[in-house]
């Protein structure tokens, strides 16, 4: 009983620490992004680009910091360096939900991103 007792808390806790970091294939497969800590944030950046090499070292997500489930910070379109107020939350290990908003958060678009590694 206590096997099994233990078994249970090493696996809730191992999902309660779950994070974001690492690296992780956009939607529609044209990119990848790598996710670090900065300081007591995370940020990201581009680490791959199917389209333009240009694109690769732009940063992508700033100051994502943690409030509950979700991080919370700016993100930026890489393409015209349009700037957002993001969040970002996990979806189990393996997926990303990343959402930029505009008008306070009224209206919001996201993407789902995959794990890589």
């Amino acid at each position: 009983m206590k096997i099994l007792l233990a078994a249970a808390l090493c696996c809730l806790g191992a999902s309660a620490f779950a994070s974001p970091v690492g690296e992780w294939k956009i939607s529609d497969g044209t990119a990848n992004v790598a996710i670090h800590t900065c300081g007591g944030d995370l940020c990201g950046y581009v680490s791959w680009s199917k389209n333009s090499e240009a694109m690769v070292g732009k940063q992508v997500l700033i100051g994502m910091r943690p409030q509950g489930n979700v991080w919370a910070g700016s993100i930026v379109n890489a393409r015209d360096g349009q700037k957002y107020v993001g969040r970002m939350s996990l979806r189990g290990e393996q997926t990303l939900k990343i959402e930029g908003c505009v008008l306070g958060g009224m209206i919001c678009g996201g993407q789902h991103w995959l794990r890589l590694r």
